[in-house]
């Protein structure tokens, strides 16, 4: 893309002797929807407040809109990022409409963009409910309303799905494509590495305190080269297992696997040019039960960065 909407060099942060951020480097793309990965401590949140104005950062610059930013966020810039951290800030002896009423009134938002959101997030029919008796689903939902009440053109989640309902994950997950679509950029920190990869234009893995790769979800995923197809046959029990350990070996290459349970074998052949010469003669021999792709996914890249 090109177009960074948000610049971070060199940002580095210390609690009490504990070095927490060691030279965060990321760009952020304008319209982008870019995913925050890593363990717990790895330096996410820590990276997402020092850049909402929350915490101010030992070392480094931030640009955002082009503008530098060094401790507080300037009011024109506040009004253009939406936050949503993990854990909830919300009135919860109000209703969801004087939560955002409440809110609305200092962004000088109208009414009817309240009704708008309340049934955008599934939320009207409660809208009338003290949110002390919400879901902790309903209540993330209703914290997303209020990050989107000024329109703002950054939306920052934190942990947004972690914990919920499936189906407030999934409203949220379906809406923050929609946010993409109308050209706001996303900022997403999560453990769900198949959300991020469903969701996510490009993923930055960040573990102890620095940012360790930065690049699309597919690109991570290609350079493993984890591609496989996984068999299963159906084994004669009359047959001799070592004669079956001797056949195998015969077929299969250095780099594919099986395993004999329970009558059952278990092939897993990588792609070369000898995958269906190899999977026809095993074919040949035992009644084939079940036969799928499997290609590497972010969890196995995630693993490689912290292992």
């Amino acid at each position: 893309m090109n177009n960074p909407i948000i610049e971070i060099r060199n940002l580095e942060k210390n609690f009490s002797g504990f070095k927490a951020l060691k030279g965060i480097n990321l760009q952020i793309d304008r319209g982008e929807i870019i995913g925050l990965l890593g363990p717990n401590g790895a330096g996410k949140t820590t990276t997402l407040k020092i850049l909402t104005g929350l915490l101010s950062a030992d070392q480094g610059s931030i640009k955002i809109m082009g503008s530098s930013v060094n401790k507080k966020l300037p009011g024109w810039l506040k009004a253009k990022i939406g936050v949503v951290f993990e854990e909830s800030n919300l009135y919860l002896r109000l209703n969801a409409i004087d939560n955002l009423k409440l809110f609305a009134g200092i962004n000088n938002v109208s009414k009817a963009r309240i009704a708008e959101l309340l049934s955008e997030y599934k939320l009207q029919d409660a809208a009338k409910k003290e949110v002390r008796n919400f879901s902790k689903g309903m209540k993330k939902r209703l914290m997303i309303c209020r990050a989107l009440l000024a329109e703002p053109e950054i939306l920052i989640l934190d942990e947004a799905t972690g914990g919920l309902d499936p189906i407030s994950a999934e409203i949220i997950r379906k809406k923050v494509l929609s946010l993409k679509e109308e050209g706001k950029t996303v900022i997403l920190s999560t453990h769900y590495l198949e959300e991020a990869d469903r969701l996510c234009d490009r993923v930055a893995f960040i573990n102890q305190g620095k940012v360790l790769a930065v690049n699309r979800p597919s690109a991570f995923k290609n350079k493993l080269q984890e591609k496989y197809l996984e068999l299963k046959f159906l084994i004669d029990p009359d047959l001799d297992l070592k004669e079956i350990k001797k056949f195998l070996e015969g077929v299969l290459a250095a780099k594919d696997d099986y395993s004999l349970q329970s009558g059952v074998l278990n092939l897993k052949l990588n792609f070369d040019q000898q995958l269906f010469n190899k999977a026809e003669r095993v074919a040949a021999k035992f009644k084939l039960l079940d036969l799928k792709k499997v290609e590497a996914d972010l969890q196995q890249v995630f693993n490689n960065f912290n292992n």
